[in-house]
C-alpha cells in the first residue's frame, strides 16, 4: 500500500462490460498490491512517493477514468496555449510600439537636414557631414514603407496604446502562470499513470502468452503419454 493513501477495497472479480467506467484510483491500487512484474519495473523508474501524490492529485481533482483525466490534460493545455498566444501577442505589440514611436520621431527631428540633403541632389559631402542624421530618417521612411503606413499616428496615442497593452499583459500573466502550473501538473501525472497502466498491460499480455505456451505444452506432452500407452 502507497504512503500516504488509504487502503481502497479491491473491485469484484466480475468482467468490466465494454463502455463501462472504470474507477481509475480503484484500478491503480489494485495493480499496485498485487506487485507483478510490471508494477517492479515501473517502481524502478518512478517511486511509490511519487506514485501517492499522483492519486491524491487524481482524487483531488475528482478523476475517476482515464477519459476525464485525459481531458483535462487537453483542456489545460488549450488553455495555457491561448494565454501563452495572448502573451507572446502583447509582446511583440509592445516592441512594435516602441519602434514605431523611435522611428516617428528620428523621423521628425531629421526632416529638415533630410530635405536639405535632398536639395543638394544627394550631395556625398553633404551626407557625410550629417550621416547619423540622413541615416536615421532613412531608417524611419524605410520602416513606414513597410508597415505602408499612409498617415503617422500621433506618438501621444501610441504611448496611450502601450500603457493599456502593458497593462493587459501584466493582469494576464498571474492567470498564465497559474494555467502553466496546471498544465504542467496534469501532463506530469498523465505520464505516470500511463506509463504504469502500460507496464501492467504488458504484464498481462505476457502472463496470457506464458499460460497459452503452457497449456499447448501440456497438450503435447498429453499426446505423447498416450501414443506410448497404444
Amino acid at each position: 500500500m502507497l504512503q500516504g493513501e488509504k487502503a481502497h477495497k479491491a473491485r469484484s472479480q466480475k468482467s468490466v462490460h465494454d463502455g463501462q467506467r472504470i474507477n481509475l484510483l480503484l484500478e491503480i491500487d489494485e495493480k499496485i498490491q498485487q506487485k507483478g512484474a510490471g508494477y517492479q519495473r515501473w517502481a524502478s523508474v518512478y517511486n511509490l512517493k511519487q506514485m501517492a501524490q499522483n492519486m491524491i492529485f487524481l482524487r483531488e481533482n475528482g478523476i475517476e477514468s482515464m477519459e476525464q483525466l485525459k481531458k483535462n490534460a487537453k483542456d489545460t493545455r488549450e488553455k495555457y496555449d491561448k494565454l501563452d498566444g495572448k502573451l507572446k501577442y502583447a509582446e511583440k505589440r509592445l516592441e512594435e510600439i516602441s519602434s514605431l514611436k523611435t522611428h516617428i520621431i528620428n523621423y521628425s527631428k531629421t526632416r529638415d537636414v533630410y530635405v536639405e540633403y535632398r536639395k543638394s541632389g544627394y550631395n556625398k559631402r553633404y551626407f557625410e557631414e550629417h550621416r547619423e542624421a540622413v541615416t536615421l530618417h532613412k531608417a524611419a521612411k524605410n520602416a513606414f514603407s513597410q508597415l505602408r503606413m499612409e498617415k503617422l499616428p500621433r506618438v501621444k496615442d501610441l504611448t496611450a496604446e502601450y500603457a493599456q497593452v502593458l497593462s493587459e499583459k501584466k493582469e494576464t500573466y498571474p492567470e498564465f502562470r497559474k494555467a502553466r502550473s496546471e498544465m504542467q501538473e496534469y501532463q506530469k501525472v498523465l505520464k505516470n499513470v500511463e506509463m504504469f497502466l502500460q507496464e501492467q498491460g504488458m504484464e498481462l499480455v505476457q502472463r496470457k502468452e506464458a499460460a497459452k505456451k503452457g497449456e499447448q505444452r501440456r497438450m503435447a506432452e498429453g499426446k505423447e503419454n498416450r501414443y506410448e500407452d497404444r
